[in-house]
């Protein structure tokens, strides 16, 4: 299985994946870094969105930036009585 990186991403800094995690292909990277978006929003919700997350396969294959306005946000849960 390939493995992926995922790179947060800044204007002013960032934070590098040096271990990467193995996947089944490009689709479950990418929504990978879908899930990493919404752990980000639930665990730090008064940030701003103003950074992405670099998917890389890390060696120099395919690049793809997952911006955080590309993730929608789940509404929030309605309980039934």
């Amino acid at each position: 299985m390939p493995r992926y990186y995922f790179h947060f991403i800044w204007p002013d800094d960032a934070v590098r994946d040096t271990k990467g995690v193995e996947l089944e292909g490009f689709t479950a990277a990418y929504r990978h870094a879908c899930g990493l978006v919404q752990q980000v929003r639930i665990r730090f919700s008064d940030a701003d969105e103003d950074w992405w997350i670099e998917v890389s396969d890390g060696v120099g294959g395919k690049r793809t930036l997952v911006l955080p306005a590309m993730v929608p946000t789940p509404s929030p849960l309605r309980w039934k009585s």
